[in-house]
């Protein structure tokens, strides 16, 4: 080899999703002293290395950490491979931490293997990759039925009569006793007792309903199906990998060049591909090959790409979803609206976090339709009835009215909690009488206080719909400035409805409704953050961290789940997340953490964050 092998190089070709830690860059942030001392790093040694490796850390594993880690999952229409490929520094160490691999027959010059079950692990030069294929188990199972009714052999399940009587208008019906099922019921007796001895269980033993000796059972049969596909596409992959130098760097132009970058970490996801390659889409293939091929134009180039970037008490990931022209087409349909600023009025100032989510409905559903329905009528016959149905909404719904309801600006805010007076239901128990006393008292609880709404220009539509309501149902009337619904919220506390501005709007803040239906005003989202808001494509996200766990009310928790939340109160911060304007070819995503513990660099925040919540968890 002319230059020296990298972990990349091995990623199989099938590979639909990755994500790469740049290790270089990141133990400049976290270095491996640093990291071998944290508690939870203890327990990974202690299962990475047995009893014969004490003393040991991960800086003698073996692993060279100035190659890549690369984590991938991979699938076509066969079969599944997933694992890791990293570096390797030295052997001798690293099978001291990979001590269930034995040596294992190559067929590949320049290629080491070792196998534990269905694991391999194949090293070439100075990098390796720890991987595991499996066949698809519908094409086992379609395999397997196929030989053995050519054999001449019965419906596989031989207890089928039972399964198929056992619900009978939603009574169980018993299945008749004869030996050979009292045989079996007296089995798994004896079975459940062996289970808690150290005698094992002889599954021989278990019996088959005229079994013939010398043929396989179906279960025999669809094991050796699978050993067999499995060998067979272990040989393709490693074939691909190690001859014909097919990899997903070689085939993925946009991988390759992902793995440039000098962020910690890469992401790699080709949705087209996890669509295009999954059993159940290669099954429809032969019955709507015409609609099949017209999906993969639309799918084609669905691509999720991104970066995981630590800064100084900052924390980014952005990601850049690509897709073709035609369902970009839709995309950028969907998202060519105006904001609606009125949303920003409900917003108050001091709120915990809060979204914003702008889509054009009526635009998104006229382009879906226009690229669609072509789609639906090449199909022909297998699906006429399912175009009619389409043809015929949308001819005779009134789209005006539907999209007139919902115009697609959309909002929603946390505003911390409040108490609200309730009852709950006290159980006593007797010990005289042994009865339970059910009684009930006054309390108070702790209740998040939202606000969510949306974009309507049609309010007359859910103003008819509230009138008509309120006839039948008691507990929603009208209050004048907003509607209420008593008792809604832990059958203490009501909720409101407000209809103003052009928003339907859902809350359970009494002042919001009471005082302030028009909006906050002065006391209203702030110009800096609204503007954000506005600038920010399809949708815009914000939540002072620090401020809205500290108000999770405790009791929606239990103890364990409150103390792993103390954790994260203990290090609070600011998330934000922002998103670009959509083009018929991609829109950007970005997400920023921002945290306040100065004195902290980025790698021993999150290592602290990691380990407390590890701690706490055992």
């Amino acid at each position: 080899m002319g230059c020296v092998a990298q972990s990349e190089n091995l990623v199989p070709k099938d590979a639909v999703s990755v994500f790469s830690i740049n290790n270089v860059s990141l133990l400049q942030k976290i270095s491996i002293d640093e990291l071998v001392q944290y508690e939870f790093m203890e327990e990974l040694q202690q299962e990475l290395f047995d009893g014969s490796t004490n003393g040991r850390t991960l800086k003698d594993s073996g692993i060279d950490f100035d190659q890549r880690m690369n984590i991938f999952q991979g699938k076509n229409n066969k079969y599944t491979v997933t694992g890791f490929t990293f570096g390797v520094s030295n052997r001798v160490q690293l099978f001291d931490v990979f001590d269930d691999y034995q040596p294992d027959v190559s067929n590949y010059p320049g290629v080491d293997m070792f196998s534990s079950y269905f694991n391999r692990v194949a090293i070439r030069g100075n990098s390796a990759i720890l991987f595991r294929v499996n066949p698809h188990i519908e094409l086992v199972n379609e395999i397997t039925d196929s030989i053995w009714y050519a054999r001449g052999n019965d419906y596989p399940w031989y207890y089928d009569d039972y399964y198929q009587d056992m619900m009978n208008d939603g009574e169980l019906i018993e299945p008749p006793l004869d030996d050979d099922y009292e045989e079996q019921i007296e089995f798994f007796e004896d079975m459940e007792l062996e289970e808690n001895t150290s005698t094992p269980i002889d599954m021989d033993e278990f019996p088959i309903a005229d079994a013939d000796p010398t043929q396989k059972t179906y279960y025999e049969l669809r094991d050796s199906v699978e050993a067999v596909l499995q060998a067979e596409y272990l040989k393709k992959v490693c074939d691909e990998l190690f001859i014909e130098n097919k990899t997903l760097i070689s085939a993925d132009k946009k991988f390759a060049e992902q793995l440039t970058h000098t962020s910690e970490g890469v992401f790699y996801l080709d949705n087209s591909r996890n669509f295009r390659k999954t059993s159940a889409f290669w099954t429809m293939t032969s019955m709507y090959s015409g609609l099949i091929q017209d999906l993969e134009e639309l799918y084609e180039g669905n691509l999720i790409l991104g970066d995981l970037v630590l800064d100084e008490n900052k924390i980014d990931l952005k990601l850049t979803m690509n897709y073709g022209e035609k369902l970009g087409a839709i995309y950028q349909e969907m998202t060519d609206t105006k904001f609606d600023k009125n949303v920003l009025k409900y917003i108050h100032k001091n709120n915990s976090s809060f979204f914003t989510y702008n889509i054009n409905m009526r635009k998104a559903y006229e382009k879906t339709y226009e690229v669609v329905v072509p789609m639906l009528t090449q199909a022909g016959a297998p699906l006429a009835g399912n175009l009619l149905m389409i043809e015929l909404m949308d001819e005779l719904l009134n789209k005006d009215a539907i999209f007139g309801v919902y115009q697609g600006s959309m909002f929603g805010a946390y505003n911390g909690i409040q108490k609200i007076k309730t009852k709950k239901i006290v159980f006593e128990y007797n010990e005289d009488t042994f009865d339970y006393i059910e009684r009930e008292e006054e309390a108070e609880e702790d209740m998040p206080i939202f606000v969510m709404g949306f974009t309507t220009k049609r309010s007359d539509i859910p103003e008819k719909v509230l009138n008509r309501l309120s006839a039948m149902i008691p507990e929603l009337h009208s209050e004048g400035n907003y509607w209420m619904i008593d008792n809604a919220i832990l059958d203490a506390a009501p909720m409101y409805l407000i209809l103003k501005n052009d928003l339907f709007i859902l809350t359970n803040d009494a002042d919001l409704a009471q005082n302030h239906s028009s909006g906050y005003g002065a006391e209203a989202l702030s110009k800096k953050q609204g503007k954000k808001a506005r600038k920010s494509g399809m949708m815009y996200g914000y939540a002072d961290l620090g401020k809205a766990i500290e108000n999770i009310p405790r009791g929606l928790f239990n103890d364990q789940e409150n103390q792993l939340l103390d954790v994260i109160r203990g290090k609070s911060g600011a998330l934000e997340i922002t998103s670009s304007a959509t083009t018929k070819v991609k829109t950007d995503v970005q997400m920023t953490y921002r945290f306040d513990q100065k004195s902290d660099t980025t790698g021993t925040y999150i290592l602290d964050l990691i380990n407390s919540l590890y701690v706490i968890s055992k």
